[in-house]
């Protein structure tokens, strides 16, 4: 198999679909006659294909570009597997990855961000963080992503539409105008970012926790603070130091994979405000919510809850804990 003469390599963190739709823009090829150069026969824009590129893609890809192996691995989310999570795949798709509800290549939801600011740059591209739950901003502009054009609703499908255009109402989607986001937000999720691009977890007072038990507490605050019920509680107490917390959800039935971007970046400000001064943040807050430990991990069949998290709990929000006041 020879190399292409035009073979743009994988920048920053970019997906395994962004680089793909940048290589057939750039040799002026459709998609699929791209997909059926590199591996002929293969269904990819029929699936959510940065959480299950196969490896022979892979391995092709490398091969037309280039690229070392390592490096275009790193283009899919399985590059993130004992760093975000154990197992990110799509038999086991946890609830770090947006879903993108993909039925007959068209795309149901709303789980390929965007940044207009960045797509307006001369070379656009989407990172694989703008799929996870965790990382609903773009940090280099400082604005909270968009998953949806704004004048017809429609999901971004960029390898439909192009990387700058809503495939629907071809609406420009460089002239839209993100929100600014959080600047506690914009910290932590920079934070996290390094983490996720190999470097160890540095938060005040959880330095060298496992980036996995990182980012699980994150998680569990995430949805602790988003559930409905005596989640409500935990959002009262959180009011006074960072504002109401309002979600919107793209479902009739509210669940955590139908939030917008919009709504992610806020719980993500309650999840900060958790995080600071660990876990005394956590523990007086909850002291005031008068929140037991089961509101904030339930049990649950299958959910382990982080060492650093539990223990915490244990410690502080344990019916009979002599802590517990």
């Amino acid at each position: 198999m020879s190399r292409w003469h035009i073979r743009p390599r994988p920048l920053p963190r970019e997906s395994i679909t962004s680089w793909l739709i940048r290589i057939a823009e750039a040799k002026g090829t459709k998609h699929h006659s791209l997909m059926k150069e590199l591996v002929p026969g293969l269904e990819f824009w029929t699936r959510d294909s940065d959480l299950v590129a196969p490896p022979e893609l892979i391995e092709a890809l490398a091969v037309k570009t280039g690229v070392p192996l390592e490096r275009a691995r790193c283009t899919a989310l399985s590059a993130y597997e004992g760093v975000l999570a154990e197992c990110i795949s799509g038999a086991n798709q946890s609830f770090m990855v947006v879903p993108l509800g993909v039925r007959h290549r068209i795309r149901k939801a709303h789980g390929q961000a965007f940044c207009p600011q960045c797509l307006a740059e001369e070379t656009a591209y989407l990172p694989l963080t703008w799929r996870l739950r965790l990382f609903p901003t773009c940090t280099r502009h400082g604005t909270i992503l968009m998953d949806a054009c704004l004048d017809c609703g429609a999901p971004y499908q960029p390898h439909r539409g192009g990387m700058r255009l809503c495939d629907r109402c071809a609406l420009d989607l460089t002239t839209l105008e993100a929100r600014t986001a959080d600047p506690n937000v914009l910290t932590l999720q920079a934070h996290n970012e390094l983490v996720l691009d190999g470097c160890a977890v540095a938060w005040p007072y959880l330095n060298g926790t496992h980036p996995i038990a990182f980012f699980a507490m994150e998680l569990a605050l995430f949805r602790a603070i988003v559930s409905r019920g005596w989640g409500s509680r935990v959002r009262d107490a959180l009011q006074p130091s960072i504002g109401t917390l309002e979600f919107e959800y793209r479902a009739k039935t509210p669940s955590i994979r139908a939030m917008t971007t919009i709504s992610a970046h806020n719980a993500m400000r309650g999840v900060e405000r958790l995080l600071r001064g660990w876990p005394f943040g956590l523990v007086g807050l909850c002291g005031e919510a008068r929140a037991w430990a089961s509101w904030i991990v339930p049990e649950e069949t299958g959910v382990q809850t982080p060492f650093a998290l539990r223990d915490a709990l244990d410690t502080y929000l344990r019916p009979g804990s002599s802590n517990a006041r």
